[in-house]
């Protein structure tokens, strides 16, 4: 048993304890301890081949790619087995099989390097990843997010190491005087033609590349992703069942929000939803790419465009002509006009004033307007005796003198109150006939107590509702607010909520909020509005509401998925029940936004925003400024454990002792420590691109794609608006009776 000591380090020392430990469990448990234990081994080898089979509480993978040592020396091993057996003293077939077994683990050692040193080169450079629009996945079960991993503690503890300041060199590395030298080197190379491809080496991204560079231009924490990147990534979906529970995506400026927009959006689309996109900017870039999917899945026909800064080719659309109750157009009228502190006051007036003026307007059979409530409201003496003649006629039978007895009173020297003294004197006197009668009518009694008031004060009371609409029907964007339904030469068609739902409409509303902010908030919150109306209608008595049935069977029941973009600038008290009941109608909202802030600031309440911000369910966060906004996100996520690796060091001297003056002794320890599975900040410094998800009760990271075919589509505006000239062109030149059902009803 001479050869024991030398066959028990050659099994500690080569690996083979290693390996039939963490690969073959079962055979080193029943053979390779027993045989160690009948050549006199020491105990420690079967302590080592036990803990071997052990998995580390530390990761470790901040160290340096240590297996590359090991690697090298299997590779010398497996060199000198092949060429050379005689040295180990040993016959070639036993050379071979150990030279095989070298060359494996050569293989996994270095395979465990390459893979540490992709993750560390993953946390500062991330791979591009762009892809065309007809390659995102297009589902109607799951919604496509982008590309990532879940979130969990595993994650937080590498992301807790990547913060040590041990581990500068590495997610620091660009600040290092290396880095900076390979930079300089680079651009000098690629500045001589015959250098340059010594300059694309060194500027090379591959992980084999020490000084590949990193982009700074994202901006943020690259580490936040790179530590999701050890187990890779994978598509990150949510399923289209659970949109109904709404959508809020929040972001600062410029960091990814119309990117993601466009990646949703162009899945309603293909996937033949309802798509309705409120943009109070006018990007032109989210309106080419609607336009562009449209074409690509054959819905052309059914693109819409409402802009307020392009009115020549816009559509035209009336936010209080549609209305289940007739107490909404004054409420969305009056919800525009100021109602903090004394203004609350005049608003209620103002409520009233067009509330009286929209149920008589309506009585007559008069299509409201921005332009009907002007002319009105401007002088409501023609409107109240014009609905008195009405009312006149109706108790024709009774009163068939009615009209000689106006005109008596008229014509007569009886003169009116001094409060009436301003008004028409034709209508006071048809209010002096109707007193007379003995007449009730609900809506003439209330048009007549606002005519009794003396015209200069009331006119005060609603000072602040005449430049609203006159904001509002100035121009051309009175033709787009207040359109003329029977004006057939206008060749724009009208749209309404309902006749888009039922025909699967896709349409951009463009509200130019950059040129107007108050007229873009007020059409805005307007359209809002009506919708909320329109969703509760459907919800009651569903989106085929006075058409015939088909063999006695509902219309097709389509998804309307609302995306709605700075949507502080839309949101009001309306949004609530919306967000509440609209589910059942098939609303999916996603909500966009830059701060919570934008939302409090809108209601002035922070209960308020609080409500509406709680009546959203899922949450994609990219980067944020506000703390409180990232705590939006972060405080709804659980506390995890992360390990500590401490070092403690100590010396104790032995005076009584003659042959140890003293013992000093060295030891790690691993301790943990309580931690958010996110902190606030780490949502602060996210890059360009990247965002957090929280779908139902996962947290997920994800990068969104960058779609590389927006070199193919136009710059500017002039392609979309002259194909849709041509468009409401062809559509409107062969007549009414010819064409298509939308187009019919505008006509």
């Amino acid at each position: 048993m001479t050869g024991a000591p030398f066959l028990i380090d050659a099994i500690n020392h080569s690996g083979i304890a290693r390996f039939l430990a963490f690969s073959f469990p079962y055979f080193s448990n029943q053979f390779v301890q027993p045989l160690c234990s009948l050549i006199d081994a020491k105990s420690v080898t079967v302590s080592i081949l036990s803990r071997m089979s052990n998995q580390h509480p530390i990761e470790s993978l901040m160290r340096s790619p240590v297996e590359l040592s090991s690697s090298l020396a299997y590779a010398c091993g497996a060199g000198l087995a092949v060429m050379s057996p005689g040295m180990l003293l040993t016959v070639p077939p036993v050379a071979y099989s150990l030279a095989a077994f070298c060359g494996y683990r050569f293989f996994t050692r270095t395979a465990s390097a390459v893979q540490l040193m992709k993750y560390q080169h993953g946390l500062t450079v991330l791979p591009w990843w762009e892809i065309s629009s007809t390659e995102i996945p297009c589902s109607k079960k799951d919604l496509f997010l982008g590309k990532g991993f879940e979130w969990e503690a595993i994650h937080t503890q590498r992301h807790h190491d990547c913060k040590q300041p041990e581990n500068r060199h590495i997610v620091k590395r660009y600040s290092s005087p290396g880095y900076k030298r390979a930079r300089q080197i680079e651009s000098a190379f690629k500045r001589s033609p015959l250098t340059t491809g010594l300059g694309n080496l060194l500027g090379s991204t591959h992980w084999v590349n020490p000084w590949s560079p990193v982009n700074l231009d994202l901006g943020g924490d690259t580490t936040t992703h790179g530590v999701g990147l050890w187990e890779g990534e994978y598509d990150i979906t949510e399923p289209q069942s659970e949109r109904v529970a709404h959508k809020f995506v929040v972001g600062t400026t410029r960091v990814g929000k119309t990117r993601l927009c466009e990646v949703l959006v162009t899945q309603d689309i293909h996937n033949d939803d309802v798509v309705i996109v409120f943009d109070p900017k006018g990007d032109a870039e989210l309106l080419i790419r609607m336009w562009a999917e449209s074409v690509k899945a054959g819905r052309e026909h059914q693109f819409y465009m409402f802009h307020l800064g392009y009115p020549d080719v816009s559509c035209r659309y009336n936010p209080v002509g549609s209305f289940g109750r007739i107490t909404e157009p004054a409420s969305r009228i009056a919800s525009q006009l100021p109602g903090e502190g004394n203004s609350a006051a005049f608003r209620e007036f103002a409520w009233r004033y067009v509330n009286v003026i929209s149920r008589a307007g309506t009585e007559l059979g008069k299509r409201l307007s921005y332009e009907f409530y002007l002319q009105y409201g401007a002088d409501i003496d023609p409107l109240l005796y014009e609905y008195l003649q009405a009312v006149f006629k109706k108790n024709e039978a009774e009163f068939p003198k009615w009209k000689k007895d106006i005109e008596k009173v008229e014509e007569s020297d009886r003169k009116p109150d001094r409060s009436m003294s301003a008004r028409d004197r034709k209508a006071w006197a048809a209010v002096v006939v109707y007193k007379e009668y003995g007449l009730y009518d609900e809506v003439a009694h209330a048009l007549i107590k606002t005519f009794e008031y003396e015209k200069s004060f009331y006119d005060k009371l609603v000072a602040s509702l005449f430049p609203l609409l006159e904001k509002l029907c100035a121009g051309k964007t009175g033709q787009l607010l207040s359109p003329d339904y029977l004006d057939l030469e206008d060749k724009r068609p009208i749209i309404d909520w309902k006749s888009i739902i039922r025909q699967g409409g896709i349409v951009y509303i463009g509200l130019d909020a950059l040129s107007d902010a108050e007229v873009a908030s007020a059409v805005g919150s307007s359209m809002f509005a009506d919708l909320t109306s329109t969703a509760g209608s459907i919800y009651k008595f569903g989106s085929d509401q006075g058409l015939l049935k088909v063999d006695g069977r509902n219309g097709k029941k389509r998804k309307v998925c609302l995306h709605l973009d700075e949507f502080n600038e839309l949101v009001g008290k309306e949004f609530v029940p919306m967000a509440n009941k609209a589910g059942g109608a098939g609303f999916q909202l996603t909500a966009y936004t830059q701060t919570m802030s934008d939302i409090i600031v809108r209601f002035g309440d922070t209960a308020k925003a609080a409500q509406v911000i709680g009546n959203l369910g899922s949450i994609i966060m990219l980067r944020v400024k506000e703390l409180a906004t990232a705590e939006l996100l972060t405080e709804q996520l659980p506390d995890v454990d992360v390990h500590t690796l401490g070092l403690r060091s100590g010396a104790t001297d032995s005076p009584a002792s003659e042959e140890v003056d003293f013992v000093s002794s060295t030891q790690q320890h691993i301790g943990t420590q309580r931690v958010p599975l996110l902190h606030p900040g780490d949502v602060t410094r996210l890059p360009k691109g990247q965002a957090f998800a929280l779908v139902g009760s996962r947290l997920y990271k994800i990068r969104l794609p960058m779609l590389n075919d927006e070199k193919s589509l136009p710059s500017d505006l002039s392609f979309v608006t002259n194909e849709m000239r041509k468009q409401y062109a062809a559509k409107n030149s062969e007549g009414w009776h010819k064409m298509p059902a939308r187009w019919a009803e505008v006509a």
